[in-house]
């Protein structure tokens, strides 16, 4: 049935607020006075049963889809409540309490339509304790116990008037909260921020709550937003999660950094937040707040696996020299000198259990420092200097653990493990000999055919080298011997293949002229003779060498005063006068007779009597 007198309801208020004022409008002296005439309850009213809500039509005339939009329903299986579009917990219930602003009330005392008593109503963020300011006036929610326990606020405006008398010295000095301005949003619906409205509303107001006390507590001084009171704690604080995730990060990886805590202060470095993650970390709401703050922690402090900061850890990103000193079974100086050798860390003046350096890093460093041995030992272990070993390392056929970083000397350490593979590998197809006639120790093999060692050595483990042997079964080089004549055949071979198999040496064209070396050089120092420079890898020097098809053309102009005295059968020195007499002029001249060449083109002119000489 219709009640007497209608009231409007406004799009923002709460069933109950609107039954109290409707009770009010038609006479009841309350709220309870005029449910006892009716078949539902105030607790149903204020969930918003579908009943109660049918009811509510009936007596207002109001359609009754709009209703229930700010009814306050327990969600099932949890202690949280709905209210509108939000979610919020328990906490934050009103509960047997009015909630109110006063400017707002007096506003509808003033301004409102139908009888005075029936005019304020309830606004929707007036039913939780998460907002505590009026996004109107600005001014502070206000608070009062509900007499005997009566939530009747329409009869609570009634019996107290002082309460909204016009006091116009009253008013707070504050500002509406961005927070409660983005709560009240939450509750009509409206998205602001995409990481804030990936979380529930109860779970915002509370990181903002111990966010902002996380601030306070390290950069007390450096803030924009200053106050010590919850109120201004959870402002300060929204104003920095709102920014986001990787704000978030960057704020509190700084935070971090900053205080640059120990193993055993990983936890009261970021007090409040794990205390109250940790509380909640089985809540499905908090999933996404604890991977976050867990995964910073991890990648900023030295947690180990299984150390709790919020949940177990999972992955150990940093180490302190400390952590890794036992870890690894290492002594604190041995880790601080393997790591600053290898880069990984540098001097901080920081004591060994906060000294913080990259555990991924580290890792293969200081494995293989558990299960390595010193140069010194490497080099007694092989029969070898250290300039030696050292040509080997950096060859890349015994590898060290420390890798150079830019340039920089690192702290050579060997592989046990790499070690015998590499003297296995030496010896592997060495043949165990008495006789070692033909065979020289590999170090004088490679000083003699003037290779460095690590070249043979690469020969030896690469299989071009088939002739090799040892005395007995140790691995030194001074047991290692190669076959010499194998080695030097080998060696020119090589290096006729790199030269070019075409080309003719200096000795090899002495020869073919029918002259010797030193005679050759000069006709290639005068380019009579064309010749190219190359590098020959068998003598580590640039040398000249002749194609075949320039020396034959040489042979096609030129001929030596030899190859003259040759053709009539008489000396050098008679030729060379002869020519003389008939003004022939030799080709090349190099300052003896014996080394002269003419052109043949030239012996046309050339007439010899071999009994007048």
């Amino acid at each position: 049935m219709k009640l007497p007198v209608s009231i409007m309801f406004h799009d923002n208020e709460t069933p109950l607020g609107f039954v109290s004022r409707l009770a009010a409008a038609n006479g009841y002296p309350s709220l309870d006075a005029f449910l006892d005439c009716t078949e539902t309850s105030a607790l149903a009213i204020s969930r918003g049963d579908a009943e109660a809500m049918a009811l509510l039509e009936e007596w207002s005339g109001e359609e009754g889809g709009r209703f229930a939009r700010f009814a306050t329903r327990t969600l099932d299986g949890t202690l949280c409540f709905h209210l509108g579009d939000a979610v919020f917990s328990r906490e934050f219930r009103r509960g047997k309490a009015h909630r109110f602003c006063i400017g707002c009330v007096r506003d509808d005392l003033r301004n409102g339509e139908g009888r005075i008593i029936s005019r304020p109503y309830v606004r929707a963020w007036w039913e939780t304790r998460a907002i505590q300011t009026c996004p109107i006036h600005g001014s502070r929610i206000t608070e009062v116990a509900c007499e005997s326990g009566q939530d009747d606020f329409a009869s609570y405006v009634r019996t107290n008037p002082r309460v909204f008398a016009d006091n116009t010295g009253s008013k707070d000095d504050l500002r509406t909260r961005k927070l409660d301005l983005y709560l009240m949003g939450r509750i009509q619906g409206v998205k602001a921020c995409d990481f804030l409205d990936g979380l529930e509303a109860y779970v915002v107001a509370d990181l903002s709550k111990h966010f902002g006390r996380l601030l306070g507590r390290h950069w007390k001084g450096r803030l924009n937003h200053t106050g010590q009171g919850e109120f201004e704690v959870a402002e300060r604080g929204f104003l920095a999660v709102k920014l986001g995730e990787e704000s978030i990060t960057e704020r509190v990886s700084a935070i971090i950094q900053e205080m640059n805590p120990a193993a055993s202060e990983v936890r009261a470095a970021l007090d409040p937040i794990p205390r109250w993650l940790r509380r909640n970390r089985e809540v499905p709401a908090f999933a996404s707040l604890v991977e976050l703050f867990q995964d910073v922690a991890e990648r900023n402090m030295p947690l180990g696996e299984g150390d709790l900061c919020i949940i177990p850890t999972r992955r150990r990103y940093l180490h302190t020299v400390r952590s890794a000193g036992l870890e690894y079974g290492l002594m604190e100086d041995r880790v601080i000198e393997i790591l600053r050798n290898a880069g990984i860390m540098l001097p901080s003046g920081l004591p060994n259990g906060r000294a913080c350096f990259d555990a991924e890093l580290a890792r293969p460093i200081l494995s293989a420092a558990r299960e390595t041995i010193t140069i010194s030992e490497a080099e007694a272990a092989l029969g070898l200097n250290r300039q030696r070993l050292h040509e080997i390392m950096e060859a890349g056929l015994l590898r060290r653990v420390e890798d150079e970083r830019d340039g920089q000397r690192v702290y050579t350490r060997i592989r046990k493990e790499d070690l015998g593979n590499f003297q296995s590998r030496l010896f592997e197809r060495a043949q165990s000999r008495t006789d070692l006639e033909s065979f020289m120790p590999v170090v004088q093999a490679a000083h003699r055919c003037n290779r460095q060692l690590w070249e043979l050595v690469q020969m030896i483990l690469d299989g071009q080298v088939n002739g090799i042997a040892r005395a007995d079964g140790t691995t030194v080089f001074s047991n290692l011997f190669v076959d010499w004549k194998e080695l030097q055949s080998e060696r020119r071979r090589s290096a006729k293949e790199d030269i070019g198999v075409d080309l003719l040496s200096i000795k090899e064209a002495a020869a073919i002229l029918k002259t010797t070396q030193y005679k050759v050089y000069p006709l290639v120092t005068a380019e009579l003779l064309p010749a190219v420079a190359k590098y020959n890898k068998s003598s580590h020097r640039e040398q000249f060498f002749i194609e075949p098809e320039a020396l034959e053309e040489f042979q096609r102009l030129h001929i030596s005063i030899a190859g003259i005295a040759s053709i009539y059968g008489t000396r050098a020195d008679v030729v060379a006068r002869r020519m003389e007499l008939l003004g022939i002029e030799p080709s090349f001249e190099p300052g003896s007779r014996t080394g002269r060449y003419y052109r043949r083109s030239d012996l046309e002119k050339f007439t010899f009597d071999r009994v007048a000489a």
